[in-house]
């Protein structure tokens, strides 16, 4: 396929069969030509496309970065339409970019530290601050990104950021006023003012962005954990992330709801005061006022100071943390994450241990159980040696016994007439002695000493029978131990 440039007139050949990418708008091709660009061919151009890529390529935004051979904004730098008969804006050429990587990649700390493991903590506040510098030059010119997220941001392993897919940005045409809508967007990074919206349908503003761009800082400084990820306290369904934006829930602010910190995340207070203090801006102040988000400008000039606060480990030299804190919260994390160090130092990546899995506690050995007595023992015999099988004694369960030793005839099992007959006898003595002494004792006092024989004589008489009804019917003091029901029972 062959494409002429629209300003400069260089006829450019496309071969179809060597995309590098694709996507649902059209394909990005190498130029063989010049291996600086690449060419992104639309697979339905129309005329708004066109008219909206020459709006793009007669304000381009200044760079923000003037890195020789890297571009902040993969912005067009000429259109491609048809040769022959109707010329028509078919895609445009824009810088490209090598050697990079979705921003995911290095604020996600399990793919970081498998590809690229020395990217410290200074690099990701870097990362934030070019990022910052990239949209802030984006907004000075009047454009809008519109779908801010995670895909549409590469990153090299110095810290340079470059934009993409700059085309679906929202551009207003400064002589018509028309504006050129982004359709899309990711409901993780969509302010809550325009969660649930048609985005076809709504002028986009800065303070948009401004959202989006707060998520991805935070999560690049934050061990890509999201803003408003936390835990639920309540006892339903946890609502989702896009529920949480519309309500304003952010776990790390100042107001009471239904959430928690993620237990993994890192502390909010490993951020300096003043990060911290705009993140709550944004997500707490700006939630019914956008315009009370901080800008893009506001953000590089925080995340510099927050960089130039940062000192380093004397244990690692690539941890990396804030002046503020007393300790370095890379080592407690480490320790956390059972050795899996956010930061591993050169001499860890340099010997492959930075990938190692998790260290595992050992379980410490559990005592050994003590022996009961009711398990059966080796037993000897009368001659020292040990017993053959079937020789050991049934283990019996032990009985309650009187103070005063037993014979084997008085562990006899009785008969429910001896029993009667015995415990009768018992409870008759006791009955005797006990109504005979209370009776001796009565009438001494009330007629003198001479009537005590008579008074025992009919103490006992009396005692007695009331002493066999109370042996039968009652516990016979040589037995407290058994329950009435013994007395009873059938042998």
């Amino acid at each position: 396929m062959q494409l002429q440039r629209q300003f400069s007139g260089q006829l450019i050949a496309i071969d179809s069969n060597s995309a590098i990418a694709s996507g649902g708008e059209g394909r990005i091709y190498p130029i063989a030509q010049d291996p600086s660009l690449v060419a992104k061919i639309y697979h339905k151009p129309t005329d708004e496309d066109g008219d909206k890529l020459t709006v793009m390529f007669s304000m381009p935004p200044d760079a923000p970065i003037a890195e020789p051979g890297h571009a902040s904004i993969a912005w067009p730098v000429d259109l491609l339409h048809t040769v022959g008969g109707r010329e028509k804006i078919v895609g445009f050429v824009m810088p490209r970019v090598k050697k990079v990587m979705p921003i995911h990649t290095f604020y996600t700390p399990k793919t970081r530290r498998e590809q690229k493991p020395l990217f410290s903590y200074l690099y990701l506040h870097r990362t934030a601050r070019n990022l910052a510098s990239a949209v802030n030059a984006l907004h000075v010119r009047g454009y809008v990104i519109g779908d801010v997220n995670e895909s549409n941001i590469l990153v090299t392993d110095t810290a340079l950021v470059t934009l993409v897919d700059t085309d679906s940005f929202q551009v207003r045409d400064p002589y018509t006023g028309y504006v050129y809508r982004c359709p899309v967007g990711k409901p993780e990074f969509t302010p809550p003012e325009l969660q649930g919206q048609t985005f076809r349908d709504i002028d986009r503003s800065p303070e948009h962005d401004l959202f989006g761009l707060a998520v991805l800082i935070f999560q690049l400084l934050m061990e890509g954990t999201h803003p408003f990820s936390g835990v639920y306290l309540g006892s339903d369904e946890p609502p989702p992330l896009e529920a949480r934006i519309r309500s304003g829930h952010f776990p790390n602010g100042t107001k009471r709801i239904p959430y928690r910190p993620m237990p993994a995340a890192p502390p909010f207070d490993m951020l300096p005061p003043r990060l911290r203090q705009m993140f709550i801006r944004c997500f707490e102040e700006g939630h019914l006022n956008p315009a009370a988000r901080p800008d893009a400008k506001t953000w590089v000039n925080a995340i510099r100071e927050a960089e130039d606060s940062l000192i380093t480990c004397s244990k690692n030299t690539q941890h990396k943390y804030g002046n503020h804190l007393s300790r370095c919260p890379w080592c407690d994390r480490a320790k956390l994450l059972k050795g899996r160090d956010p930061f591993p130092s050169r001499q860890a990546v340099n010997n492959g241990l930075h990938l190692q899995p998790a260290k595992t506690k050992r379980k410490k050995p559990q005592p050994t159980a003590p022996v009961r007595d009711t398990a059966p023992r080796r037993q000897y015999s009368s001659t020292g040696l040990p017993r053959q099988l079937g020789q050991y004694a049934v283990p019996l369960l032990p009985m309650p016994m009187s103070s005063r030793s037993r014979t084997p005839a008085a562990r006899a099992p009785v008969g429910n007439l001896e029993r009667i007959v015995r415990d009768a006898a018992w409870g008759g003595v006791w009955g005797t002695l006990c109504l005979a002494a209370a009776a001796g004792v009565f009438s001494a006092v009330a007629q003198g000493g001479g009537a005590i024989l008579g008074a025992i004589f009919v103490g006992s008489i009396w005692g007695s029978f009331f002493g066999m009804i109370w042996g039968i019917f009652t516990l016979p003091p040589n037995q407290i131990w058994r329950k009435w029901g013994g007395v009873l029972a059938v042998s």
